[in-house]
């Protein structure tokens, strides 16, 4: 801000502070702005009065193009003007271009091509000043009288302190709009890719079904009714019902009630409860819900759960209670059972039984900023 500081005017110390208090009102006003257009326009509203303002125009530069963004002060014929202007031939052109402000005086009388549209509705003085963030510019700002009265110098430094202002402002916009299209992209990309991935994986169970149903022996036809259920927990880790709020989370609660009701039939009763939504990355929760089938395919009860997110030593687990007829009996599986134990290993989880028909499952937990490893 150097050489920009609203000093103190000799003999006038009132319009100092005016012109202070103006600063403190326009930088609240811009810094919780959340329209660009609605904030250039509160801005020249602020100030027009105390600074004689009659018109402004705010330019925006989007890469190799440059669009009106937004003005005021404007009778409806003269916007039909603005609108056919080229900026590029315009005085606001020539500020960015030479990226430098202008102070122009005495309009009426001059025949400068620039200053066609300004001269025809009546301008006499004006002020245009490229809006930076850093080196990279952003648009233009100008400001009009009809009075023959120039910008006084301190004028020009408050209005380039302003626009200063005005160009961060701009700059956080950009990036918010930035950011929310990205998100929007990310979740439109992750909503196709579980979309293709469903539809993949139950062609695969169609065909592994198939396979089975035609299968003359009784163990290969029970392995591959074995793969296609397993192929079925994996596409229901990927439906739509199981969304939460972030892209790329599933709801483990909502899920794991899913998996028993297909596993056992709609009369099983699956509760799955949790104190709140426990949402993990869905690598994880198709770890967790083939962890889930593959302790049912050794129990004849289905289980009461009860998810938990609790903190250890500034960690945070999340605590898995299954409490049914022999579940605690499920601990060994971890040792004995190869996919229970490589579904733990990738989980991080561990086994272990509290006390008869209780088994406890533990794993980390960070609020579903974990990604770690994929389902196998």
């Amino acid at each position: 801000m150097t050489g920009d500081a609203i000093a103190p005017l000799a003999g006038d110390t009132d319009v100092t502070r005016r012109y202070l208090a103006l600063i403190a009102s326009a930088t609240d006003r811009l810094m919780a702005a959340d329209d660009p257009v609605l904030m250039t326009e509160t801005l020249f509203d602020l100030i027009r009065d105390e600074l004689r303002l009659d018109v402004f125009f705010n330019f925006r530069v989007d890469g190799d193009d440059i669009r009106l963004e937004a003005f005021g002060g404007l009778t409806s014929q003269a916007r039909g003007g603005l609108m056919g202007m080229d900026v590029a031939t315009s005085l606001c052109g020539r500020a960015m271009d030479e990226r430098r402000p202008l102070h122009v005086t005495d309009i009426q009388s001059s025949d400068d091509p620039c200053a066609a549209f300004i001269r025809a509705i009546g301008i006499e003085v004006y002020l245009c000043m490229p809006l930076f963030f850093g080196d990279q510019l952003l648009g233009s700002l100008s400001f009009g009288r009809r009075l023959a009265r120039p910008f006084t110098e301190e004028e020009q430094r408050l209005l380039r302190l302003l626009c200063r202002y005005v160009a961060l402002a701009k700059h956080r916009l950009r990036i918010e709009e930035a950011l929310r299209d990205g998100i929007e992209t990310q979740a439109r990309l992750l909503e196709e890719l579980n979309h293709r991935v469903r539809n993949a994986l139950q062609v695969a169970i169609g065909l592994v079904a198939n396979e089975g149903r035609a299968a003359t022996d009784r163990v290969t036809r029970a392995a591959l009714s074995r793969a296609a259920e397993r192929l079925q927990v994996l596409a229901s880790a990927h439906r739509p019902l199981y969304a939460t709020a972030e892209p790329g989370l599933v709801d483990l609660v909502a899920l794991f009630g899913d998996v028993i009701t297909q596993l056992r039939g709609d009369g099983a009763a699956a509760a799955v409860s949790a104190d709140d939504t426990v949402s993990v990355p869905i690598e994880r929760a198709v770890a967790a819900a083939l962890l889930l089938d593959a302790l049912l395919a050794v129990r004849t009860t289905v289980p009461t759960i009860v998810m938990t997110v609790v903190t250890d030593g500034g960690n945070e687990l999340l605590r898995i209670s299954f409490q049914g007829v022999g579940w605690e009996s499920g601990v060994a599986l971890a040792e004995t059972d190869r996919l229970v134990a490589r579904l733990c290993h990738q989980l991080r989880a561990t086994l272990t039984s509290e006390e008869d028909g209780c088994l406890i499952l533990v794993m980390p937990h960070d609020g579903g900023e974990h990604r770690n490893g994929s389902a196998v």
